[in-house]
């Protein structure tokens, strides 16, 4: 079987696209409904990996995860609140610089606020929250590339923050043709966007990866009498928009305005619901969002795309089995033939790429911690074949097993059907987990600047 080795005349660039809140099937296949060429002639010209399982629904545990390949809860990262990311950790910043490269980043200014970016040389890693790809943020990144100011070779981190709720699609997509719900009219809008900004790299030298951080539940469901549409609504995003313009000392007022706002938004979903046959899958999608109390575990939250293509990458490859977030660090090292650090917990994806014969990896999962201990915090693992589910407080535990071969939208839990695949699935969880965490505290202004951004992104 033909194998690929990769012989660059000088160091490639690497170009890393996170796609905040992009689920894998509406990246590609059968289920997406908006217009993708972009993505569509990435995958013909490179490898795609269909089963990636992110270690978080959370922005912070999981690029903390692909920038190290840790897993989140070795970093510190996974207990019930959220914690500071260990800046002595390695990651691929820290190791491209030593090694000759220039490191970028373009990531909104929650992953800054984490520490996320600190490695990263230049001094624009971070853009506010809610400056959109389409209100400027998109041209900025562009004449970077436009301009040729950025010192070779270079490897680019750039986090999209527009599929984020609420997505508010420029005027220009936001017509059913781009896509039967916001959701995917953003995701016609970022593909026609990237299609601008390749007209800038020097693709002969430049490896692309395209990836998201996690997905998310995309509140549409098709019934025989329409489309129920639980999407934000125009004047939820004024309302949010307006909201997060609020100063420090009006947050209360802010805090019991959207609380009245969510009562009677809560109250018109449970009337549309209680009038209409669903199944559990989409009582689920349309009842929660990623930030209700829950374990957020499911597959919409957690299948995202990993797409590798350029120089040295094999064309039109289509990787079926399950890989992991925690991965891509390490296939960067390899395609780059740098030494991987001990202690890692991913692996890379070259000899996939090869077709080689690989066992199949097994993916840890948890739930995104809390600021004040409102959720309590789940853990799972994740195989091609079952996913099982379990709180770390034993005595509200109640665990959950699925079938993702014959239940992959997940709605029946046999735990107590199946009690030997679960003990067994429970007993690899624990060893798994089994390591001596070091978590790092904010200070207090720390603190207070983290709680300040996810109160406006809405986590808490």
């Amino acid at each position: 079987m033909l194998k690929f080795k990769i012989f660059f005349v000088e160091k490639p660039n690497i170009l890393l696209i996170v796609i905040d809140s992009l689920r894998s099937d509406k990246f590609s296949g059968i289920k997406k409904s908006s217009i993708t060429p972009t993505f569509d002639k990435l995958i013909r010209d490179g490898t795609y990996f269909e089963q990636t399982i992110s270690s978080a629904a959370s922005t912070i545990l999981a690029v903390s995860s692909l920038l190290t390949g840790i897993y989140p809860f070795k970093l510190g990262l996974g207990g019930k609140n959220y914690k500071k990311y260990p800046s002595e950790s390695n990651n691929i910043a820290k190791i491209l610089n030593e090694h000759g490269y220039t490191t970028y980043a373009t990531a909104p200014e929650v992953a800054s606020d984490f520490g996320l970016v600190c490695d990263f040389k230049n001094p624009d890693t971070a853009y506010d929250n809610y400056y959109s790809l389409f209100s400027g943020l998109g041209d900025e990144i562009i004449n970077k590339f436009k301009n040729n100011i950025l010192q070779g070779p270079w490897f680019f981190y750039i986090h999209l923050f527009d599929l984020h709720t609420p997505v508010i699609v420029p005027s220009l997509f936001d017509e059913e043709k781009f896509g039967i719900s916001k959701y995917e009219r953003m995701v016609s809008a970022i593909d026609n966007w990237l299609s601008k900004l390749f007209e800038y790299i020097e693709k002969e030298n430049t490896i692309i990866i395209i990836t998201s951080d996690h997905g998310e539940y995309i509140p549409v469901v098709q019934t025989e009498n329409g489309i129920i549409s639980l999407e934000s609504s125009s004047t939820d995003q004024k309302l949010w928009k307006l909201g997060n313009k609020v100063p420090k000392n009006l947050y209360p007022l802010k805090q019991k305005m959207g609380s009245i706002i969510r009562k009677s938004r809560d109250q018109i979903k449970s009337t549309k619901l209680d009038e209409t046959k669903l199944s559990e899958y989409e009582k689920r999608i349309l009842s929660n969002t990623r930030m209700s109390i829950g374990h957020k575990l499911f597959d919409d939250f957690l299948k995202v795309p990993l797409l590798f293509a350029g120089p040295g990458i094999p064309k039109q490859k289509l990787v079926k089995n399950l890989i992991r977030q925690i991965d891509i660090f390490p296939t960067i090292l390899e395609i780059l033939e740098l030494h991987l650090p001990k202690n890692i917990d991913g692996k890379s994806l070259k000899s996939l790429m090869n077709d080689q014969l690989e066992n199949e990896s097994i993916a840890l999962i948890e739930s995104p911690p809390s600021l004040k201990n409102t959720s309590p915090k789940f853990v799972g693992l994740r195989n091609s074949k079952y996913k099982y589910i379990k709180s770390l407080d034993e005595k509200k535990s109640i665990p959950e097993l699925y079938d993702l071969m014959n239940d992959p939208l997940e709605e029946k839990n046999i735990s107590s059907e199946q009690p030997e695949i679960a003990k067994n699935m429970e007993k690899s969880l624990s060893e798994l987990r089994n390591f001596d965490v070091k978590e790092l505290d904010f200070d207090d202004a720390e603190k207070e600047r983290v709680e300040n951004t996810l109160k406006k992104l809405g986590y808490i």
